[in-house]
């Protein structure tokens, strides 16, 4: 029951819910730089109290899938090997994807304040078809790179919204996006799938990976590109109106700018600090998004107008309920279901993918998506894979397992009914969930999926022979 007293206003509400999700990025700051149960009970603790507070906001259909993970993990504890341990990694997992969609959140309502934003979205639109999906394409990946999930929703309202010659070339707009968005997923460390997969191997530095993962997404970027110049060999398209190229340039120089000294300065603090990166970007972006609050400022005390903004974006923080529900259900579920598959399972398992690279990457690849077909959520599904098939049980060096399993999550993104960007294409476009997903995504998902497994396989090859 609530405390007797005055009325709470929903400002005061927010607020203090909101201090409870800063409170769980303490707790998993604290235990990134000096791991501690206590750290992590923080972390849980805040997690629940947030939730309970917040559980009017939990849609339907995340309410029954936490409710049903909890239930799992709760029934599968005591047959765990370590269950303090299985818990206790899940926590700390899902409180780790909350802080950091919760920071990067703060990060892209800043940034899409920003006008530079609506110029460069603008010129996207008046580009001649034959080059738009390469440059929705690299758009998706500066905007999706910075802002997460706002800046892929920002291009999907665009490319709905424009104006096209047939259906067919808005589903290519709509294809481009999904594809360099999962292409994103895949190097950024404004996603969530980076951060979790880091989680899953100790020692493990975003520095030491995210070249296998860009040249993963480069891959994606050009085999889009050449199938769409396929698609319009044949069409005779009318010249682009011409734009000035000034002004995008003005637009995008200081937003190009503004990424990298970002990304130069997590690096730095977290080589300084020897953390890992998700500690850094989680430390730096309250005050990114104070300088570019303070930027966008009009009139006087711009400091000022920069930390009431900054205050009410974090009071809109607790709109993510959903989101740390699904995250901290899947981490804990994750992890503990992983615990209790008989280790005589996973050896065999193990031993038979260890006998061929190509085979180990294709079996996980598979896995990862087949399991996306029925409706279980990757987070869940990636956290399983990487406990319980851990690299040297499947014979995969460490970068050549994660970049495997970040380019399936990638896929199953787009080529998968049940995963939270087909339902974002949905909801802005009208086409039905399968349209976009498997019918649009099919031949360029198996073509791509061949191709990162014959390369991830000569790539682990390569290692295994020179390790």
């Amino acid at each position: 029951m609530e405390a007797s007293g005055p009325a709470t206003t929903p400002a005061q509400r927010s607020t203090r819910s909101a201090l409870l999700l800063v409170a769980m990025m303490i707790g998993t700051l604290f235990n990134l730089f000096h791991p501690h149960p206590g750290a992590v009970a923080l972390v849980g603790v805040a997690a629940a109290a947030f939730l309970w507070r917040e559980r009017s906001r939990l849609p339907p259909s995340i309410r029954r899938v936490t409710l049903a993970l909890g239930a799992i993990t709760l029934l599968l504890l005591p047959f765990a090997a370590a269950p303090g341990q299985s818990l206790s990694k899940g926590i700390a997992i899902g409180g780790l994807m909350a802080s950091i969609i919760s920071s990067v959140t703060l990060m892209a309502r800043a940034a899409l304040a920003a006008p530079q934003t609506g110029v460069v979205a603008r010129h996207l639109l008046a580009t001649g078809m034959r080059s738009r999906y390469l440059l929705v394409s690299l758009a998706c990946q500066l905007f999706g790179g910075l802002m997460g999930l706002a800046g892929v929703s920002m291009l999907m309202d665009m490319a709905t919204k424009g104006e096209v010659l047939v259906e067919e070339d808005r589903l290519s707009m709509l294809a481009a996006i999904m594809r360099s968005f999962a292409a994103a997923t895949m190097w950024s460390p404004m996603f969530s799938n980076v951060t979790i997969l880091l989680a899953l191997y100790p020692g493990l530095t975003w520095a030491t990976v995210v070249p296998l993962c860009l040249a993963m997404a480069a891959c994606s970027i050009v085999l889009g590109t050449l199938l769409e110049m396929r698609r319009l060999r044949h069409r005779t398209l009318a010249a682009p109106l011409p734009m000035p190229r000034a002004p995008l340039y003005r637009a995008l120089l200081p937003m190009l700018v503004a990424m990298a000294v970002f990304l130069a300065a997590v690096i730095a603090l977290t080589h300084a600090l020897q953390v890992a990166v998700v500690a850094g970007i989680v430390l730096l972006i309250p005050f990114a998004v104070l300088v570019l609050h303070a930027l966008q400022a009009q009139g006087p005390a711009p400091l000022a107008q920069a930390r009431q903004r900054l205050f009410e974006d974090y009071q809109k923080l607790p709109a993510l309920a959903g989101e740390v529900a699904l995250f901290m259900a899947a981490g804990c579920g994750g992890t503990v279901i992983a615990s209790v598959i008989p280790p005589a399972w996973t050896m065999a398992i193990g031993s038979v993918l260890a006998t061929s690279p190509f085979l180990a990457c294709l079996a996980l690849i598979a896995i990862v998506i087949g399991l996306a077909f029925l409706a279980v959520h990757p987070v869940l599904t990636v956290v399983l894979v990487g406990t319980a098939l851990p690299p040297a049980m499947v014979g995969l060096p460490v970068t050549v397992h994660m970049a495997t399993i970040l380019v399936a999550w990638g896929v199953a993104s787009y080529a998968t009914p049940f995963s939270m960007i087909a339902l974002m294409v949905h909801r802005y476009s009208g086409y039905s969930v399968t349209d976009v997903t498997v019918k649009l995504n099919r031949g360029f998902a198996l073509i791509y999926l061949g191709l990162a497994t014959l390369f991830l396989g000569t790539i682990a090859t390569f290692l295994r022979g020179h390790g």
